[in-house]
Parts: structure tokens; C-alpha cells; sequence
């Protein structure tokens, strides 16, 4: 067993792994396809070759969690083991200390922030614990996204097009290329296209010479007098349907609104302005947003109403729903496309991303030490155990000494 552990648990099966994979992505990238009806993405990525490897290396990860939890879990007890039976270890050249009371030098290192455990007339110290386990937590972390995109699978990716105040039970599948059930009703209830203001041109005429009176250029929102004690502001433009809305206002209260159609259409207005507006020129409309208002249905009621923007979609029962396209036709009804997708692996590919990300600062800022104190004649000495290489790690080896008390030079 221990060997079958030994070989998928190999950094050389790692390496090889990994670039076998980085050739599969180079060649997907930048290799051309030659058959029109077939994707690059799924000649390679979504092979059974390319799929074996990514399991072979779902298999390498989980055998090195495995051993590297296991090395983490029994690493106290391993280095109890080490101080009860005086391993060579503890014969690494280490400081000796002034204090000779094993209870003050407990509490000395316990105000060092580590954690002290005794063993018999001796103490094993720690700091940095969870800095330990940060290793094996990233691995683990990476099979938690492996096994989220794997999950992928069992969802979907469909689209369904749509009149306004028209429903829909049913949604185009892709890959089986038919109409499937949704698992509820879907209804668009409204659709509209936001611009951005939009600078445009009206004019007052007479309404019995058809004469022009004034002209005004101005933008939705802005205000402008068309008599004495009388203004109108521009409430609505619609470009579509070149449809001019205003709000009138006598000496500066709003009596109601004005409807305003562009060539000889007329709009049966409620209120008399004494003259008659027509819009007359308005510059090209910039999309500022696309709003939708959709109502979900199950059983015949209305379970749930929202909006569906660019960016913004609506989430129903794990389905998100967004608007890819519009049209309209020659009738001038509204038609809306929307993309719909269900992805039951995305909760854990996002909760292995947050927890790899605080198992790379953990990696980084949280560094673990291990230190022991044993008998040295008539004194104690510190000696270390882990977390000390290198001549960094001595000098962090002597402050920590100068702190819990050494001999000095002289003694």
C-alpha cells in the first residue's frame, strides 16, 4: 500500500502531469481546426484523454493531501516522541538559559505566543500552528474546485426567445438540441431599451396656420418656457417609437403630461398648450441598458418578480437567467433573447477559491516554529526544532533566547 501511496503522491508524477496538460492547453490554443462542425474547445478540453489527466492529477493531489494531513496531524506527537527518548535531533547546537524553573520558563514562551506542552523536564514549544496546516489545506482546496467543475456536468446551458407578456415552460437545450422543461414558468413582462440622454430638437406651432412659432433644443430632464407662466419638461423620449413625453407645469406647479409624435401622427393629449408641439430632430441614441421585468410562475401564481439587466441576472432556483439579445419585428412588438444556465458545482468552486486564497496568506505570513527546552547539567537549553534555517532563522533563534533568558558571555 505504502508504495501505491508513494508513486501518486510523487512530485515527478506532479511534474509530469502538469505538462502534459500545458502541451494539451498549447495546442488547443493555437493548433487550428480543420472540421468546421467541431469546436476546438471540444477536441481537447473536453476529450476523454484530456479528462484522464486532469483525474490522474485529481488522483496525485488527493494521495499528497492525504500523507501531508497525516504528517500535519501526528507531527505533536512525533516530536514528543523525539524529546521522551533524547532523538539526535535534540543535540542540535542550541542557547543556554539563565532561568533554571522549567514553570517560568513555560510561561515565558507562552508570552512568546507559543503554545508549550511538558514531558516530564522537558517542553516542546510551537508557534505558527495553523501556518502548518496550510499546506494541506491548499491541496484540499484545489480538489474542492476540481470536484466543483466536475459537478458543472450535471447542469445546464440553454436559451428561450420571447414576446413581451408572453411565458415560456420550456428552454432550448444545446447539447441534446431539443426543448426541455424549465421547472417553472418564465414570463416577460415588460421590455425596454435605456439610452443615455438624448439631445433632441421640438418646435411649437400655431394650430390653426400651421406656422412655426419657437424652436428648442434641450435633453431629458431640462426645462424650457414656451409662454408666459407656462414651461414644459422633458419627461421621456422613446427613439424607437420617436415618442416625446412632457410634463407641463403653470408658473412652475405640474398640471400633467403632454404627448408630443413625430411627423403627421397626432396623441389624444388631455391638456391644451394653447399651440401644438411636434418633435423635430434628435441625435443618434448611445444603449445605455437593457431592462426587463420578469415574473417566475409555478403552479399558475406568481412566486417571484424581478429585473433582468446586462450583467444582472435573475437567480431562480439555482437557474440564472440573462438577457443576450433583442429585436423587433415589423410590427413593432418587442422580442427578447435570454441565456439560461445551471451550474450546481459553482457554490464549491467559489468556497475552494476563498479558501485557497487564505491558504496561500497563510503560506505566506503565518510561519511556524517549533522549539524545545531540555536538560543541559544544571541549567535548561533551547533548542530548535523547526522554523529556524538559515542565518535569518538563527538570529530569530538568539532574540527568542535573549527573551525567555540566556547566560551571558561572562557566566
Amino acid at each position: 500500500m505504502k508504495p501505491i501511496l508513494d508513486f501518486f503522491s510523487s512530485v515527478k508524477l506532479t511534474l509530469a502531469l502538469l505538462l502534459g496538460l500545458s502541451a494539451v492547453a498549447v495546442f488547443g490554443t493555437i493548433w487550428p481546426v480543420e472540421q468546421g462542425t467541431i469546436l476546438r474547445f471540444e477536441l481537447y478540453f473536453q476529450s476523454l484523454w484530456f479528462r484522464l489527466l486532469l483525474g490522474l492529477l485529481a488522483l496525485n493531489l488527493s494521495a499528497c493531501t492525504w500523507k501531508s494531513f497525516a504528517r500535519v496531524s501526528g507531527e505533536k506527537k512525533r516530536l514528543l516522541d523525539q524529546l521522551k527518548n533524547a532523538d539526535p535531533v535534540m543535540q542540535k547546537t542550541g542557547h543556554d538559559l539563565v532561568c533554571q524553573d522549567i514553570d517560568e520558563l513555560s510561561s515565558r514562551l507562552q508570552g512568546q505566543g507559543y503554545r508549550v506542552t511538558l514531558a516530564g523536564d522537558r517542553l516542546l514549544a510551537r508557534r505558527g500552528v495553523m501556518g502548518r496546516w496550510a499546506l494541506p489545506v491548499l491541496h484540499l482546496s484545489i480538489l474542492v474546485i476540481m470536484v466543483g467543475a466536475l459537478a458543472a456536468q450535471l447542469g445546464f446551458v440553454g436559451t428561450l426567445n420571447l414576446y413581451v407578456t408572453h411565458q415560456s415552460e420550456e428552454y432550448f437545450d444545446w447539447d441534446s438540441e431539443t426543448d426541455l422543461p424549465l421547472g417553472f414558468t418564465f414570463r416577460l413582462d415588460h421590455f425596454e431599451p435605456q439610452y443615455y440622454p438624448i439631445d433632441l430638437r421640438f418646435a411649437t406651432y400655431d394650430k390653426e396656420t400651421r406656422k412655426q412659432l419657437q424652436e428648442f433644443t434641450t435633453r431629458e430632464g431640462e426645462r424650457v418656457d414656451i409662454s408666459p407662466g407656462l414651461s414644459v419638461q422633458v419627461q421621456r423620449f422613446f427613439p424607437d417609437e420617436q415618442h416625446l413625453v412632457l410634463d407641463v407645469l403653470r408658473e412652475g406647479v405640474l398640471v400633467g403630461e403632454y404627448h408630443s409624435l413625430s411627423g403627421e401622427r397626432t396623441y389624444p393629449n388631455s391638456i391644451d398648450l394653447g399651440v401644438e408641439v411636434k418633435l423635430t430632430a434628435f441625435r443618434d441614441p448611445l444603449l445605455k441598458q437593457l431592462h426587463c421585468k420578469v415574473s417566475i410562475l409555478e403552479n399558475d401564481e406568481v412566486v417571484r418578480q424581478g429585473i433582468i439587466e446586462v450583467n444582472t441576472p435573475l437567480v431562480h432556483r439555482g437557474v440564472a437567467i440573462y438577457q443576450t439579445a433583442y429585436s423587433r419585428d415589423e410590427s413593432g412588438f418587442w422580442t427578447c433573447g435570454f441565456q439560461l444556465s445551471k451550474d450546481p458545482g459553482e457554490p464549491l468552486v467559489w468556497l475552494g477559491s476563498v479558501v485557497l486564497t487564505l491558504a496561500i496568506l497563510l503560506v505566506f505570513f503565518v510561519r511556524f516554529c517549533a522549539v524545545a527546552i531540555v536538560p543541559n547539567g544544571n541549567s535548561f537549553c533551547l533548542r530548535p526544532l523547526a522554523g529556524f534555517r538559515g542565518e535569518a532563522g538563527q538570529e530569530k533563534l538568539r532574540g527568542l533566547a535573549a527573551g525567555i533568558g540566556r547566560k551571558a558571555p561572562d557566566d
